[in-house]
């Protein structure tokens, strides 16, 4: 096979003084590929790139555009990163046990919802499989905010693109436990004013509600740290939001510490207990399709490059707000046009004075505007990534001192905009056109986050415009409770209620928040009634 040439990315390397590595370039191509039908316009910019290269005025004049900000992200992301190649999942029983019986539930994905899903089936005297398209790595074994957690535990290694007239960049996790094993564990309440609404809409009494919300703070091991164990960080956000009158506060993280620091995580608690009780737990296999048939459930799965089935009397479908409803159109089991929402999210980087990096911050302080509309905190502020974004937002070379740079971002709660997720060759690609009042609104909670630093003692402020680009790590509500027709009030599907959905999918509405603790909160209670109904 011909050795593959990774040369064309030697313009951007020049003008951001590297020199050619080809492993380095060929793990810039393969997070390049990730992106969908954006990789296109990608390798064809390089290509025109490389045509008049040799200008060095024109690789100048062409650094501010989008397209060169993004590579040059993603080369300075990868040069400034440093990567353990001995990181290996761990391996597998042989697959063939599966195909050998008729569990009683096959839940398939292992993030929040699926990891409670398979311990409350598991607790119910069910025989259950575990199904995860990701591979399993033992928590601790990937840094955190890493090269190598975006490469080994996201879904397109964070690449994901939402086309529309405002493009954004989101991230899932894909890996044995989810989003849980690759997020800080902020948790975030179901808080008026949007507690009553969601509530309503769920057909779920407040008694119930705050019932189940303690069985997860308690199985999560949910606190604020101990005094003296986090310093309020000298921090333009904090001091900013006072000024302001926002509220600001440290937000309760799944995290223990004492004896030891630890990360709660869906593998350090739901999914550890339902292991011990017996789970029986399928990775690297991609679920195609489900196929029903009148005594059980056929589910085809992609394992190792070679087709299996599994075969359940009941599925739980915890995919992720694309992954679960692709696998019902897959499956010709869904027919309503398919939506979903998300917290658009705009990142700064802050200049101190003085070191306040240590390479690895993030202290759990948020603050919020008192009607939730706008929330602010920290951002992944390790040294590449800090860099990256640098590098997105204009500034790719002569980089201040890293470790007196800090990422911040805003998020906003949208009013009406929704994304859609089109079929296009029987790929759902999601699109979102933002209506004129929310393109407003991102920009006013942008501003708010450039006022609260720029009241402070900070020394510089990037970006210099009025918007960076948007993103985001909150997906959800493409399936939403008692609105989507296909579905019932527990989230079965109606046309074969064997069939569960149990994840992100359904949130009916946008909470102020990280959405993990709702999602956990609202599953517990769905599962719970499914598992038990008559």
């Amino acid at each position: 096979m011909k050795k593959r040439n990774f040369s064309s990315i030697k313009p951007v390397l020049n003008f951001l003084d590297y020199e050619y590595n080809e492993e380095k370039c060929k793990s810039i191509y393969a997070r390049m590929s990730n992106t969908g039908h954006v990789k296109y316009f990608l390798f064809a910019y390089l290509f025109f790139l490389n045509l008049f290269g040799f200008f060095k005025l024109f690789i100048k004049a062409n650094r501010n555009f989008i397209l060169f900000k993004f590579i040059a992200g993603i080369v300075i992301l990868v040069f400034e990163s440093d990567s353990n190649s001995s990181i290996d999942s761990k391996k597998q029983l042989k697959k063939n046990q599966y195909e050998e019986k008729i569990y009683d539930i096959a839940v398939i994905g292992s993030g929040p919802g699926g990891s409670i899903a398979s311990l409350r089936s598991i607790e119910g005297d069910k025989s259950v499989v575990l199904i995860e398209s990701g591979s399993i790595f033992s928590p601790g074994s990937i840094e955190h905010h890493s090269l190598d957690q975006t490469t080994k535990q996201f879904k397109n290694q964070g690449m994901n693109f939402c086309y529309g007239n405002v493009p954004m960049l989101f991230a899932e996790g894909s890996t044995y436990g989810g989003g849980s094993e690759v997020n800080s564990g902020l948790y975030f309440k179901l808080t008026e004013p949007y507690k009553s609404s969601f509530l309503n809409k769920c057909k779920i009494q407040e008694d119930e509600w705050n019932r189940y919300e303690k069985k997860v703070e308690e199985m999560l091991f949910v606190q604020k740290s101990p005094s003296g164990t986090y310093k309020e960080l000298k921090s333009a956000l904090v001091e900013g939001s006072k000024k302001k009158g926002l509220i600001c506060e440290e937000v309760p993280r799944w995290r223990t510490y004492e004896p030891v620091e630890e990360h709660k995580s869906m593998q350090a608690t739901y999914l550890k207990i339902a292991e011990e009780k017996g789970l029986n737990v399928l990775s690297d296999s991609k679920v195609k399709k489900i196929l029903p048939n009148k005594d059980y459930l056929n589910i085809e799965c992609l394992s190792d490059e070679n087709i299996i089935f599994i075969k359940a009397k009941k599925v739980v479908l915890s995919c992720g707000t694309i992954g679960t409803p692709q696998i019902l159109k897959n499956s010709g089991l869904l027919k309503d046009k398919i939506y979903f929402n998300f917290h658009p999210m705009n990142r700064a980087i802050a200049e101190y004075s003085e070191d306040v990096n240590d390479g690895d911050l993030f202290p759990p302080y948020q603050s919020w505007t008192k009607d939730y509309k706008f929330k602010f905190g920290y951002s992944v502020s390790t040294y590449p990534f800090v860099k990256a974004t640098l590098a997105s937002l204009g500034m790719q070379k002569n980089f201040p001192n890293e470790r007196r740079l800090v990422s911040y971002f805003s998020s906003t709660v949208l009013d009406s905009s929704e994304g859609r997720l089109l079929n296009i060759g029987g790929k759902l690609i999601p699109f979102c056109f933002l209506k004129k009042e929310d393109r407003n609104k991102i920009k006013e909670g942008f501003l708010i986050l450039k006022e609260l630093l720029t009241s402070s003692d900070i020394i510089n402020l990037w970006p210099k415009t009025d918007l960076s680009p948007m993103t985001t790590v909150h997906i959800f509500g493409s399936l939403p409770l008692n609105k989507n027709n296909d579905f019932g009030e527990l989230g079965e599907l109606k046309k074969d209620p064997r069939i569960k959905v149990c994840d992100a999918s359904l949130l009916p509405e946008a909470p102020w928040g990280n959405p993990q603790a709702v999602v956990m909160v609202l599953n517990e209670i769905l599962i719970d009634r499914w598992l038990n109904e008559k």
